[in-house]
């Protein structure tokens, strides 16, 4: 797991970027805790860079407090503010660049964006403060996460197989993965253990796990019992069409890709890592990617992404080109 960074009271200031929402809003509490507790009570404001101009925020960040404490001035989207130019010829990112060589020492800056373009100003803000990447979390890191912080912050155990159901399920968003785990401690309540059950019960099917429900039954080739789970997950689970019909292309799409790498000498091992085929649903697909050639399965992905495109143009009922389209890759497969 990445290493957490250290802010002290004494940076004035810092750029913190990445996609990784909820470690954006830790890093930052986790700052701000810092000045205050060097300078006391902290004035913070925030700015959104997509809109604000430079010279409001140089204000800002120069003019005193009333209260003579110490400002936090937070500009996001800073991506976007630093390529805008202010008034003459210079970019916000030079003025910043020039701003960072010299801050003043009654308030710290800090820039935040999800995108990134380093450059000079990272040279020059790690002079004075700090620059901190947000990486995003593997899956076992998740995994070891949400185990962590279920304790720490949802005052319950949560069993790690457990934890690997629910990021399977989710994803590897902590915003999210902290938000099902405040559900689960919630229903669990007043018992302080998550078992895999309680995950089951709660937490919904991941997309690609929906998608395997309709996967598995078209791979059989059983066209009775491909038509009759269509009709289950679409009146009664009442799945999305427009999931099932990506499950279906989709599963055309790596069958086509598994023929062409075997025939090119790939290594299964690397086919699976490739294609991301897990279990016997995986075990399968190679299978029939080598008793098929990889023209006869190239024709059926590109048949299953015409009738998609029929089936959002409106020339053909979803439906009708769903079930269609399950029947002819029974038929391949079979």
């Amino acid at each position: 797991m990445a290493k957490q960074p250290t802010f002290k009271a004494s940076m004035r200031m810092a750029i913190i970027h990445g996609k990784e929402s909820f470690l954006m809003t830790r890093y930052t509490n986790d700052f701000a805790q810092a000045i205050a507790k060097e300078h006391g009570d902290v004035d913070k404001v925030v700015f959104d860079g997509a809109t604000v101009d430079l010279a409001t925020v140089l204000d800002e960040v120069r003019t005193f407090d009333l209260m003579m404490r110490h400002k936090l001035v937070i500009v996001d989207n800073a991506d976007v503010f630093l390529a805008a130019k202010d008034t003459g010829k210079t970019s916000n990112r030079q003025a910043m660049e020039r701003y960072a060589e010299s801050p003043v020492n009654s308030a710290t800056l800090l820039l935040r964006a999800s995108a990134w373009r380093p450059g000079k100003l990272d040279k020059a803000v790690a002079k004075v403060g700090t620059v901190c990447k947000l990486q995003s979390l593997s899956e076992l890191d998740s995994i070891r996460w949400c185990v962590g912080r279920c304790g720490k912050e949802h005052g319950c155990e949560l069993d790690t197989q457990a934890a690997q159901l629910l990021v399977q399920r989710i994803g590897l968003s902590l915003t999210r993965l902290d938000t099902e785990l405040g559900k689960l401690s919630a229903k669990v309540a007043p018992e302080t253990k998550i078992t895999k059950d309680d995950v089951l019960e709660m937490v919904g099917l991941s997309r690609e796990e929906q998608a395997w429900e309709i996967q598995s039954v078209v791979l059989s080739g059983d066209s009775g019992l491909a038509m009759a789970k269509l009709g289950e997950l679409l009146d009664v689970s009442r799945r999305p069409r427009e999931l099932l019909m990506w499950s279906v292309v989709d599963l055309t799409r790596r069958l086509s890709a598994a023929s062409t790498m075997l025939q090119n000498g790939m290594p299964a091992g690397d086919i699976r890592k490739t294609l991301k085929l897990f279990g016997d649903g995986g075990n399968r697909i190679l299978h029939l990617a080598k008793q098929r050639t990889p023209d006869q399965l190239a024709n059926l992905f590109t048949e299953a992404v015409a009738v998609d495109a029929r089936t959002r143009s409106g020339l053909l009922d979803g439906r009708r080109g769903l079930e269609l389209l399950a029947l002819r890759v029974c038929r391949v497969v079979k």
